[in-house]
C-alpha cells in the first residue's frame, strides 16, 4: 500500500472511531415567553318590553231616568202649547252617573304592559314616561285630555306610582323580567264626538 493510502485508511479508521474527531453540536432549546391581559368590555344591557298599540275600549252606555207623571188638565181646543205639571226643568234632571259623561277625571292602571331585564342579577334602572296633554280625533276639535301619565312596578302600591321611578334587574332570561304597569287620567270634557283617539306615550328605561 503506497504513503498515500495508508493516509487516507488512517483517517478514515480514526474519524470512524471517534478518535480525533470534534465533539457532536446539540442546538440549545430557546424559549419566549409573554404574557397577555384579556380584556372583555361588557356594556351596560336593558331589554325592555312594550306594546306598539295599547287599546281602549270605552263600553257605550244608554241611561234612562223615570220622572213620574206628566199631565196637563182642561186643554181648550185653541191650547196647541202647554206645560203640563212635572214637565221637566234642570233642576229636576239627574246628572250622568258616569265620570265620563260629567267631565271628571277618569283614572285607569293599564296593567302589564311594559318589562325590562338586564344582566345584573342585583341591579337596578330607572323607568319614566311622558307623553301629549290630549289625545285627539283626526281632523276634529275633539279632544280627550291625558294627565298623571305615571309608571308602576306591577304589584307595588300606587303610592309608589311617578312619572319616574326606580325598578329592579333580576337578570336577562325572560322569566327575570320586572313587570310595569302604566297609570293615566282620562278627561272627557272637551270630547263631542264619538271615534277614536289617539296619542303616543314614551317608555323610557335607563340602567343606573
Amino acid at each position: 500500500m503506497n504513503k498515500s493510502l495508508r493516509t487516507i485508511a488512517l483517517g478514515a479508521a480514526l474519524f470512524a472511531t471517534g478518535v480525533g474527531a470534534p465533539a457532536s453540536l446539540t442546538a440549545a432549546t430557546q424559549t419566549g415567553i409573554g404574557s397577555s391581559k384579556v380584556t372583555v368590555i361588557v356594556q351596560d344591557v336593558i331589554v325592555l318590553d312594550y306594546f306598539t298599540s295599547i287599546n281602549i275600549g270605552l263600553a257605550g252606555r244608554t241611561e234612562s231616568h223615570g220622572h213620574g207623571a206628566y199631565s196637563q188638565a182642561n186643554i181648550a181646543g185653541g191650547d196647541q202649547s202647554f206645560t203640563g205639571t212635572g214637565s221637566l226643568t234642570t233642576s229636576t234632571i239627574a246628572d250622568a252617573s258616569s265620570s265620563a259623561l260629567t267631565g271628571a277625571d277618569v283614572t285607569m292602571t293599564v296593567k302589564n304592559v311594559w318589562a325590562i331585564r338586564g344582566f345584573s342579577t342585583s341591579g337596578k334602572a330607572t323607568v319614566s314616561v311622558s307623553g301629549p296633554a290630549t289625545l285627539t280625533k283626526a281632523a276634529t276639535s275633539s279632544t280627550i285630555g291625558l294627565s298623571k301619565l305615571q309608571v308602576l312596578v306591577d304589584g307595588n302600591s300606587t303610592s309608589t306610582a311617578g312619572k319616574s321611578i326606580s325598578a329592579d334587574l333580576k337578570g336577562i332570561q325572560n322569566d327575570d323580567v320586572t313587570m310595569g304597569d302604566v297609570l293615566m287620567s282620562l278627561n272627557f270634557a272637551n270630547t263631542s264626538l264619538s271615534g277614536d283617539y289617539s296619542g303616543t306615550i314614551t317608555i323610557t328605561a335607563v340602567t343606573l
